[in-house]
């Protein structure tokens, strides 16, 4: 099929109620945000509040922004164009950096999707749907080996719960089991998708847009209750006795298909 040429995603009475009375949380409160140093083309759009730099590698997460409806030989043109969330710029499969790159098919292979899921999924990103993670490259189709394709090969799909527009800042976030007799309180962790920056959340409402049905939040608490999900979203601060931390207001939450 593919022979690769070139290397290169406050439900806060639902998961308050697991936060039944333990021990005090005496967390500092950390410093607003100060960015790392990033490489200048990665330059991240950042609004988080109280975080610091997360260890570990950072990963590409891209969402498709619109359709390619160019007039020109296939697979230089069709397709979609994608970008990295939270950043200015992507690395694109020529290895230029630009705002949007072209992405001419979505490779969702490693996933091992039943093929009907697979192409639901894959028309879901295309919708600007759902996030991927994966890595953009050229790769030559067995029909025209002259004209490598830009293709994007996904590691992890994340599908969107309601399909609203996702507005604010994109993060990873993981429940940590913390519980706590007084608030804020760090029941959330926090990482910025395609940055060096994490934080901590005392609540998280998946339903602060208004386009999640109780359906919908109740399986994002259980996902994030169980492992993560991917949220888009804006920030508030939280002020109590334990002094302040931040709170999500989602506009969209991502599930990741497996």
């Amino acid at each position: 099929m593919f022979k690769e040429t070139h290397s290169r995603i406050s439900q806060l009475a639902a998961l308050g109620a697991l936060a039944l009375p333990a021990i005090a949380c005496d967390v500092p409160v950390e410093a607003p945000l100060v960015e790392g140093e990033a490489p200048a083309e990665a330059t991240a759009e950042v609004e988080l509040g109280a975080t610091t730099m997360a260890r570990g590698p950072v990963a590409d997460y891209f969402i498709a922004t619109r359709q390619d409806t160019r007039r020109c030989i296939a697979p230089l043109c069709g397709g979609h164009f994608v970008a990295r969330v939270n950043t200015s710029v992507t690395r694109c499969a020529d290895g230029t950096w630009q705002e949007e790159c072209h992405m001419f098919e979505l490779d969702l292979s490693k996933l091992g999707l039943e093929p009907s899921v697979e192409a639901k999924a894959s028309a879901a990103f295309g919708a600007g749907d759902a996030l991927v993670r994966g890595e953009l490259v050229q790769v030559e189709l067995d029909a025209l080996t002259a004209y490598p394709a830009d293709v994007l090969v996904a590691s992890e799909i994340w599908i969107g719960a309601t399909g609203n527009t996702p507005e604010g800042h994109f993060s990873r976030v993981e429940n940590t089991g913390i519980l706590c007799v007084t608030y804020p309180c760090p029941s959330f962790s926090e990482r910025s998708l395609n940055t060096n920056l994490s934080g901590t959340l005392d609540s998280i409402d998946l339903a602060a847009s208004g386009g999640a049905t109780s359906e919908q939040v109740e399986h994002g608490m259980r996902e994030l209750s169980a492992g993560a999900l991917l949220v888009a979203g804006r920030h508030a601060v939280i002020t109590g006795p334990a002094g302040s931390m931040n709170h999500l207001d989602a506009t969209e939450f991502y599930v990741r298909l497996r």
